[in-house]
């Protein structure tokens, strides 16, 4: 838990958010980051940005569900909650609860040619470390986290990986940050967005994970 947010001044960004470019990628941006505070009054200041900035209500949606890969599942069903009551995302009765034929081979193969997307020449490492303290996670991350979920249509990849790097910004993970962040690059996420997103958007409300992304930011030559 990152201990050193400045939850106030997080707030005031949410008041003077105004993106001049990025718009989309950025607002969501904001909004995962207001989900990793797990704050209604402040998510609902998230929801309420975006929906000024014209943002599909849908793609809020999406950031929700991705955000229990990186928040766990109490956090995301607060934001979810929060979005139902402020957003009208359409559902069609059932849809999410019968299971489809070659469902799980689908997944599977769509989250392994995402994740070698995103991890590039890094993929064989990051598997072969995974499997060699927990195999199963390694499957699991296949086809929980990028076939199921991050695979999901609506919602582009670049836009995604914002969401992921805010999210984990927030909470001061700089192994997994340095990770989203190179696959945001991998992916085709401008340096300049990235740049926005950590110094004029999240900033030091973050704290220690500002300083966090500073030093990735420098690692992976993003910073000038």
């Amino acid at each position: 838990m990152n201990l050193s947010i400045d939850v106030e001044l997080f707030s005031q960004g949410l008041f003077r958010f105004a993106p001049s470019s990025y718009t989309e990628e950025r607002a969501l941006g904001m909004f995962s980051a207001a989900v990793a505070l797990a704050d209604d009054s402040i998510t609902s200041r998230a929801i309420h940005c975006c929906q000024a900035l014209k943002i599909d209500d849908r793609l809020l949606y999406e950031v929700v569900l991705q955000s229990y890969l990186f928040l766990g599942f109490p956090r995301m069903l607060i934001a979810a909650q929060c979005l139902d009551a402020h957003a009208d995302v359409k559902h069609a009765a059932g849809e999410t609860l019968t299971a489809q034929p070659g469902e799980m081979e689908l997944w599977f193969e769509r989250g392994e040619q995402l994740c070698r997307k995103v991890y590039a020449h890094n993929y064989e490492l990051l598997k072969s470390r995974v499997e060699s303290f927990a195999p199963e996670v390694f499957r699991w991350m296949i086809l929980e986290g990028y076939g199921k979920v991050l695979s999901r249509d609506g919602l582009g990849i670049v836009a995604r990986e914002t969401a992921i790097m805010t999210c984990l910004i927030m909470e001061n993970k700089p192994q997994q940050l340095h990770s989203h962040m190179q696959g945001a690059l991998n992916v085709g996420a401008p340096k300049d967005l990235i740049r926005k997103v950590v110094l004029e958007d999240i900033g030091q409300s973050a704290g220690d994970g500002y300083r966090t992304a500073l030093d990735v930011m420098s690692r992976l030559e993003i910073s000038s």
